[in-house]
């Protein structure tokens, strides 16, 4: 077959062994690759006894048809298990070069189980596996493990995904890291802690066989090209220039946890200020944009570091959400959590829960060891990434993240809580957009903009009845938009494929195009389609297993609180529970949010899969 190799790598700590199990094409053009292989594989093996630590939850590393080929965006690479943050579908993608590398080694998953008696990290050798002792690289720092396994391994060409101290200690909400590209959300740095894992270490060598290699060559480099025009502003600042415009424009209202429409301090967040810092951009693999940061903060000494970020996110959540105007604070707190592994989004929540919980007098200095978690205090913020990252004191509770935190706090705290599903919030208000609104609630791993990008200014889907930018105050048809959108990021994530390719004109058309000089399939967009909404229903199946129902696809009571202030004054996604429905309608589910026999019967999901639920 052409584009991916038919090979599954399994893993089973808990015995030591490994072995290789074939699969055939017509999987891969149910499935794509990506989180739609980790979706079946997880939804096959993770029954609803096995909870998200123990040794038989499955972690799936997975790439897709993409990898290795050179496509622009491919540099990119998939994690999923069952998630300990939510207890449902956990899924995140990260960027760097080991998806590529990885996928040069003859493998298009690795799927670990099992336990391992001690630290240890698997060691991938184009195609030669070993399980390999790690104590020495357990308790390292994300980029200082980086270097040992490295050196261990003798290949400096070598790529490394791996955990931090966040994972091993199982903070709820610990990462995955792999050079400069981090897989944040969803926790499953923890999964890997849970199973002894440190790392998995790859080089691979191998040529990926295509149908049709020179057609893809000057199709793939005259988008590169095209991409790499359209996006000098982007490479410039990266997703650095992001907040004041989001706060300007849209009118977020982040500041003070989710409370304030307008933040005074957005004026030190921006891309200019933070360009002041950055060494240079930096580039996945066959990427033509270079969003990364490499960072430098040389004063003061307190934030002093040299390493990557930060992104939009991390600035949002760490800097806006908390007040916290100085962005080389902000930067050294990103750094922080980059070298624990841990989740800058969700970090950045639980600090202002904190904080607001110190404010009205729910948590005290003596809950906090001598903590003043006051609004703006970047040294505040450290010292709470640092409790978190160690689970030492209040931050052991923090760790489990933000709905356990606040059920453990009691009393209005629950109201502070802004979660969906058990997953905090990203740094994008769904209160004054229905269709963000929607995707938010009914993401299969909770809320999220990247699982769903019904705001990314620049792409629209034609092919799926989508054929203009929204209006996003006043748009039409947000049920249709929040679905589609939400299909289109299996695409991405399936494929596996950067979606920030949009903004420099990428559209699902030329993903179509490439897929079918990759694998000679001929599919089409009707096709792709139902691929998309079949990966997406797999993951709702999953969610109904673990004990997800109607009640769970809402929002948090927060985002039904207008501002008061901004340009988002006012806004609030009225008529939720009618939008609710039709999307319930539109996807092919009944009134419980579960998918019909008759949408399973659509989507070649028989019933002998619905009775594993």
């Amino acid at each position: 077959m052409y584009g991916n190799w038919g090979r599954i790598l399994r893993v089973d700590l808990s015995r030591g062994s490994i072995r290789t199990e074939r699969v055939q094409e017509v999987f891969y053009r149910k499935f794509l690759g990506g989180v739609g292989t980790a979706s079946w594989i997880v939804f096959d093996e993770v029954g609803p006894d096995v909870e998200p630590l123990d040794p038989g939850n499955v972690v799936v590393f997975a790439v897709g048809p993409y990898q290795g080929t050179g496509i622009p965006g491919s540099g990119k690479w998939t994690v999923s298990a069952r998630s300990p943050l939510t207890g449902i579908w956990g899924e995140s993608c990260g960027g760097g070069y080991w998806g590529p590398e990885f996928k040069r080694a003859g493998f298009d998953a690795i799927a670990v189980k099992g336990r391992a008696q001690s630290p240890v990290y698997i060691w991938i050798d184009d195609g030669d596996i070993e399980i390999r002792d790690a104590g020495h690289a357990w308790g390292a720092m994300a980029s200082e493990a980086n270097k040992i396994i490295k050196k261990e391994v003798g290949d400096e060409k070598a790529r490394v995904v791996l955990i931090g101290p966040g994972g091993e200690r199982l903070v709820r909400f610990a990462c995955v890291a792999s050079d400069h590209g981090f897989s944040g959300r969803s926790g499953l740095g923890a999964v890997m802690g849970s199973k002894n894992l440190k790392a998995v270490a790859v080089r691979g060598t191998k040529r990926v066989e295509v149908a049709d290699p020179d057609a893809l060559r000057e199709y793939g480099k005259g988008l590169f090209k095209k991409i790499n025009k359209a996006t000098s502003e982007f490479r410039k600042y990266g997703t650095t220039d992001a907040a004041k415009g989001m706060h300007d424009t849209r009118g977020y209202g982040l500041a003070g946890n989710w409370r304030k429409g307008r933040f005074e301090g957005i004026k030190g967040l921006v891309g200019s200020r933070f360009l002041e810092i950055t060494v240079g951009p930096i580039a996945c693999a066959d990427c033509p944009i270079a969003c990364h940061r490499h960072t430098r903060v040389t004063e003061p000494e307190k934030y002093a570091f040299d390493g990557y970020g930060p992104e939009y996110e991390t600035i949002g959540m760490i800097g806006w959400l908390n007040r916290i105007g100085d962005p080389k604070a902000v930067a050294y707190l990103g750094h922080l959590c980059d070298e624990y592994g841990i989740d800058t989004i969700s970090a950045g929540s639980m600090i202002g829960f904190t904080m607001e919980c110190y404010e009205k007098g729910l948590l005290t200095k003596k809950d906090l060891d001598g903590l003043e978690p006051l609004w703006g205090s970047g040294d505040a913020a450290v010292r709470l990434i640092h409790k978190m990252a160690a689970r030492e004191g209040f931050g052991d509770i923090l760790a489990e993240g933000v709905s356990r935190a606040a059920k453990e706090v009691g009393g209005e705290a629950t109201r502070m809580a802004v979660q969906v599903k058990g997953m905090e919030l990203p740094a994008h208000d769904p209160r004054p957009f229905p269709s963000m609104a929607i995707n938010y609630a009914t993401g299969q791993r909770g809320a999220c903009h990247q699982r769903g990008f019904v705001l990314q200014d620049s792409s629209t889907i034609p092919e799926w009845g989508i054929p203009e930018v929204a209006d996003t105050y006043s748009m039409k048809e947000p049920v249709l938009s929040a679905a589609r959108y939400q299909d289109w990021a299996e695409v991405f994530n399936s494929l596996v494929q950067c979606e920030y390719m949009t903004a420099g004109g990428l559209t699902l058309s030329h993903q179509i195009e490439l897929l079918n000089l990759v694998t000679g399939w001929g599919v089409d967009a009707d096709e792709m389609l139902v691929t998309a909404e079949r990966i997406f229903t797999l993951q709702r199946l999953l969610n109904i297993r673990y004990g997800m129902r109607r009640e769970d696809d809402t929002l948090p009571p927060r985002m039904f609180d207008p501002l008061e202030e901004g340009i988002g004054a006012g806004k609030v996604p009225v008529g939720f529970e009618r939008m609710l429905g039709e999307y319930y309608v539109l996807r092919g589910w009944d009134l419980d949010g579960k998918p019909t026999v008759k949408k399973l019967a659509e989507l070649d999901l028989t019933d002998e899969l619905r009775l594993k639920v």
